[in-house]
């Protein structure tokens, strides 16, 4: 199955510089739009609400060379995603919420190069290790089963952007890709408590790109 749609984000980045080059950044992340369903057996579905919070701690040093600056970093965060998905596909199948919960620890570096202009170009590459996930279906908004959740424990995320940064703000494009292996398998239980079966979250991946403009402030 796949689920393919548009977003529009908001993101907030405070960096506090301490002593010795170091830094300490946060970051917040809001995006929010709809989704649109498809799979051989259970059918289509179009415009299913669907957004994502994420936030991080980082903590990293400013690396200086003649014309470039180097920014190792690494740290803790958290990306939670909601899918709504209730209703019926065009083969009839019941949809149901999905929640999705990623608990990373993020390593990567910034390339800061001096343009000609007193501006800049800022290139962003990071590895993301999957800590921990929790994995929430409500089925029981199909009626059918009681609601299950499913544990998460392998999987990475990779981020790329490259921006045109001045002293009026920034812009450029981004690719956000994260792999999740399978989760562990749970038992399944009809709405009067009889066991229906097994089941588990299978193998995913997802693709975001896009283009980011930021307001320094």
């Amino acid at each position: 199955m796949s689920s393919e749609g548009a977003k529009v984000g908001l993101d907030l980045h405070v960096t506090d510089v301490t002593q010795d080059n170091n830094f300490i950044r946060f970051d917040l992340r809001y995006a929010f739009g709809s989704v649109d369903y498809s799979s051989p057996i259970s059918g289509t579905a179009n415009g299913e609400p669907d957004w994502y919070v994420e936030t991080r701690m980082l903590f990293g040093t400013d690396k200086s060379t003649k014309n470039s600056v180097f920014s190792p970093y690494a740290g803790l965060g958290y990306r939670y995603l909601f899918n709504d998905a209730r209703g019926v596909t065009s083969s009839g199948a019941s949809g149901y919420r999905r929640e999705s919960n990623y608990v990373y620890l993020p390593v990567g570096v910034i390339h800061r190069t001096a343009l000609q202009d007193q501006s800049k170009l800022l290139s962003t590459l990071e590895f993301d290790l999957l800590l921990t996930g929790k994995q929430v279906s409500r089925l029981s908004d199909t009626g059918l089963l009681q609601d299950a959740t499913n544990t998460q424990s392998s999987g990475y995320g990779l981020k790329l952007s490259v921006i045109y940064e001045n002293e009026n703000g920034a812009i450029g494009p981004y690719v956000n890709y994260w792999n999740i292996a399978q989760s562990n398998t749970v038992a399944l239980y009809y709405p009067n408590g009889t066991l229906y079966g097994t089941g588990f979250e299978p193998k995913n991946n997802t693709i975001e790109f896009g283009l980011m403009a930021n307001q320094q402030f």
